[in-house]
């Protein structure tokens, strides 16, 4: 089915549309107006008659687009704008009367709650803080053993605070000092967050996602993945002295932060530094999926009581099933990767962590026959580069990229260059050894019948013998084999002899 979810927020609507079957989910297509209901609220909180029907026509485009796209259900969901607004029924009440859908007033502590299982969900974390700071309100939230603690919804968002302390263009000192007097006795209110002392800061939402494309622009980052991007907390104090000191209009000239954000930032900047200083978090990571995502995660039945305990197998398995990968053959990979890194850890010397890059890249290695055979390693590499690998942060999902696009005895003709800047010797060491272990492996399943049933290595002199376990012929795994013999010799400085 196809699941359409309008985000009706503060200050942006959003829209995904997912496909969702009994297995599998994927996020087709999405869209964004900022409409900023929120500065409609006049002092007696009633939403003027302009943001109202701006706000009207953008659901209806929205809604009529879902309609077009053939989704089968459309789930609307509305935050603190409409949630403050004393006249928000005449706007629920045009959603049910004239576009036939219902408008759905989510309370704060929901919000937190589609946060938490969205982020969740898509990061291997056990232990954190997390933020999502919108138009009008902020939702914080306490996870500990991936469980959400504890939660609240403080009334405070991106638009609020440009507003209460004249932050629009730049600001004066005296204000600056008093946005950190209010947000910090706002999180002094919140007695729990001291169990949050030294946990990593989860940022959601468009203002933290900002803060991630700006950092990426002033390091040159050459990944386009946002998700589970790692921020320092100085990193994040220089942003903040650098956007509050400055003119609106100069903001803007700043890589990454868009005209139509720049003059709402640097109050919701302030209130993500307050908050890592608060709870002496050393960084911020960015998680993409929040409500919306967690919206769609509950429909996939990863809801509140079922939380996956392993995101990256949990994506893994799901791309599999969108780009229809042979299922049997990638696990049987993945085994004889792991059992040839398990015979040979004398010679290859690599440490144990590489569970979950062996398991991407094994799993996912045959992800760019979808595409094209012939060509199908060097499109599993830009799948995987590209996509959104969950649990996995994105060096490691590089590494693993690379290593998958590395898997067969065409050369993977990327300039990885810029990529590798990202890496240290050691990594760069890793991926040499590790595409050679998967080329071995899926050279040992060739014939795609899972024939070999185990192995077993063992080092003579200058040469690893590998005997293979098998009932079977596996005339077609040997002669296959021969292509990698100058290269394992190379990488690993001994012969390699398969019986």
């Amino acid at each position: 089915m196809r699941y359409g979810i309008i985000d009706i927020g503060s200050n942006t609507f959003r829209l995904i549309i997912a496909e969702i079957t009994e297995k599998s989910y994927f996020v087709i297509d999405g869209f964004k107006e900022n409409v900023r209901l929120s500065e409609g609220l006049d002092k007696d909180s009633f939403l003027n008659e302009e943001k109202l029907e701006y706000g009207k026509k953008t659901l209806r485009m929205l809604v009529d687009y879902c309609r077009a796209s053939k989704c089968e259900e459309i789930r609307i969901v509305a935050t603190a704008a409409l949630r403050k607004a004393r006249n928000r029924d005449e706007f629920i009440s045009y959603a049910k009367k004239e576009l036939g859908v219902n408008v759905e007033l989510l309370p704060g502590e929901s919000e937190a709650m589609y946060d938490y299982i969205g982020s969740i969900n898509s990061l291997s974390k056990r232990d954190y803080v997390f933020m999502d700071i919108g138009g009008g309100s902020t939702e914080i939230g306490l996870v500990k053993d991936r469980k959400l603690k504890n939660s609240i919804s403080l009334p405070f968002g991106a638009v609020d605070l440009a507003n209460e302390f004249s932050l629009r263009d730049k600001p004066k000192n005296d204000d600056l000092k008093r946005l950190e007097e209010y947000v910090t006795d706002k999180y002094e209110e919140v007695e729990w967050l001291k169990e949050g002392k030294d946990l990593p800061l989860i940022g959601i939402g468009g203002t933290i996602r900002t803060i991630g494309k700006i950092q990426k622009k002033k390091d040159d980052y050459p990944l386009s993945a946002i998700h589970n991007y790692y921020i320092e907390r100085s990193a994040v104090n220089s942003l903040y002295e650098q956007v509050s000191s400055i003119s609106r209009k100069k903001r803007e000239n700043i890589g990454g932060l868009s005209g139509d954000r720049s003059d709402i930032f640097v109050g919701a900047c302030g209130a993500v530094k307050y908050l890592l200083d608060h709870c002496g978090s050393s960084h911020l990571v960015i998680s993409r999926d929040g409500l919306r995502e967690g919206l769609m995660f509950e429909k996939c039945g990863f809801g509140i009581n079922n939380i996956k305990k392993n995101p990256l197998r949990l994506s893994v398995e799901n791309m599999m099933l969108v780009y229809d990968v042979d299922v049997d053959h990638a696990v049987h990979v993945h085994f004889l990767m792991t059992r040839l890194f398990e015979e040979l850890k004398d010679i290859h010397g690599m440490k144990d962590d590489m569970k979950d890059i062996m398991y991407a890249s094994s799993m996912l290695h045959d992800v760019g026959k979808l595409l094209d055979y012939k060509n199908h390693h060097k499109h599993s590499f830009y799948i995987m580069l590209n996509s959104m690998l969950k649990g996995m942060n994105n060096k490691r999902q590089l590494i693993s990229a690379v290593v998958a696009g590395r898997h067969t005895t065409h050369k993977l003709k990327e300039n990885l260059e810029d990529y590798y800047k990202l890496l240290n010797k050691e990594e760069q060491d890793n991926i040499e050894k590790l595409s050679v272990l998967l080329m071995m492996a899926e050279g040992l399943d060739r014939s795609n019948s899972m024939r070999i049933k185990d192995i077993k290595c063992e080092k003579h002199n200058d040469a690893v013998i590998i005997k293979t376990f098998s009932d079977e012929d596996i005339t077609l795994e040997k002669a296959y084999l021969k292509f990698f013999e100058n290269i394992f010799n190379s990488t690993f400085g001994c012969h390699m002899v398969v019986v």
